[in-house]
């Protein structure tokens, strides 16, 4: 993506915050005050000045009770919720595991750190950064990254039941794993398989023989 197009492409994002936030009734100071930034700080993502990060998007897509979709699509479903600042909590959760995503992508997609700080014209020490949930990554860059990895962007995104898990794949261990497996387990299709081996593991001996004779029966 070139520069003209990058600014292209933040100019449609600080319209469409700007038309969600005034849609929901909500001011610039509710705003700032959810995302946990100044109102000078809004009004630059409103105008195109300044780029938002990913999880203060996500903050404000919740806070305004809207799908991520409304910022690439234009729909929208927008309801009344009074502004709370976030927690430092929330926050880093939101990071860790935003970076946990950008690492588990990349190594599935067999890239270095070298590979996808050049996509975005970074150092790899960024990328680093960015996968240990440090700094906030702009929403330009990460789009870079999912088209380079080969995800959508909302593979990126994390719902409540995740957060509050505070989940996040051991990746050290998935790399070393065989690529057809590795593949496997990332695969959402797998998902109901995968938990049902974990509701398996814990089954003594004798159960799981009398399972699998079970299963042999139906088959």
């Amino acid at each position: 993506m070139d520069s003209e197009a990058l600014l292209v492409r933040r100019k449609i994002i600080g319209v469409l915050i700007r038309a969600a936030r005034e849609k929901s009734h909500r001011t610039v100071q509710q705003v700032a005050q959810r995302l946990g930034v100044t109102p000078g700080r809004v009004r630059q993502y409103e105008n195109g000045a300044r780029e938002i990060s990913f999880p203060e998007l996500e903050l404000l897509a919740l806070y305004i009770e809207m799908p991520l979709s409304y910022f690439l699509s234009e729909q929208s479903l927008i309801q009344e919720q009074p502004p709370f600042p976030p927690t430092q909590e929330e926050i880093r959760k939101r990071k860790i595991l935003l970076g946990a995503k950008i690492k588990q992508a990349r190594i599935t997609a067999g890239k270095s750190k070298e590979e996808c700080a050049e996509i975005i014209a970074r150092k790899p020490g960024t990328i680093g950064r960015y996968e240990r949930g440090i700094g906030d990554i702009p929403i330009t860059e990460l789009e870079g990254l999912a088209q380079f990895l080969g995800v959508n962007l909302f593979y990126f995104v994390e719902d409540s039941k995740s957060l509050e898990r505070g989940g996040v794949l051991d990746l050290e261990k998935l790399a070393r794993l065989p690529k057809d497996v590795r593949g496997f387990m990332l695969d959402a299709a797998s998902l109901p398989f995968l938990r049902m081996a974990m509701k398996f593991r814990d089954l003594p001996t004798d159960k799981l023989k009398e399972l699998g004779e079970i299963l042999l029966v139906v088959h």
